[in-house]
């Protein structure tokens, strides 16, 4: 009788059409998560680039998603010293209920302009950590606007879509900003 050994063609052709077949049903019962990773790889050469170098984006592409990652971890920063700024604020309304709020109607535009000016200025001298901690932010809002807006996006759907909400996000912290400055001088009438 003839002995079947392991690398008998018959074997081996059992062997290669279990693989196969296993294989096959494996993928037909995995094709949602495969169809959902060659789309966050970005097809099938992100799905290559991901299994060869361990990242799906083309180099460049990487390097604006992580500037784009910097700027978001700062954004949060930012906002963290936005909250302790309308704190400030907050106390400084709160503490200064000596300063000229509202003007008589019958004084001039010229005094009015005069007396907010004034309060302006005492209100600075009293709190002048007020000052620095707006411009500062100001300034470092501005800032990060620019980085945003240096990024290259080198016609990238997803880059574009990051730039533009952290964008948006940079003006809801400057339209914030606006509106507590704003809110000191707002029983002062010109």
């Amino acid at each position: 009788m003839a002995s079947l050994t392991l690398s008998s063609p018959s074997i081996k052709s059992a062997t290669t059409a279990t693989a196969v077949i296993l294989l096959t049903g494996m993928i037909i019962q995995q094709r949602q998560v495969i169809k959902n990773t060659y789309r966050s790889c970005r097809g099938m050469e992100g799905v290559l680039r991901y299994i060869w170098i361990g990242d799906f984006l083309p180099p460049h592409i990487r390097e604006a998603m992580d500037k784009l990652d910097n700027v978001n971890e700062r954004m949060v920063e930012a906002e963290t010293k936005l909250e302790e700024i309308e704190i400030l604020i907050e106390r400084v309304e709160l503490e200064s209920v000596d300063g000229p709020r509202r003007l008589p109607e019958e004084q001039d535009q010229d005094t009015a302009a005069d007396n907010k000016e004034e309060f302006k200025k005492q209100l600075f001298q009293r709190y002048p950590e007020l000052r620095t901690k707006i411009g500062l932010f100001s300034s470092s809002l501005d800032k990060l606007a620019y980085t945003i807006d240096s990024i290259n996006s080198h016609r990238d759907a997803d880059v574009k879509t990051r730039k533009k909400q952290l964008s948006n996000k940079i003006v809801e912290l400057m339209n914030s900003l606006d509106r507590m400055v704003s809110s000191l001088n707002l029983g002062v009438r010109l």
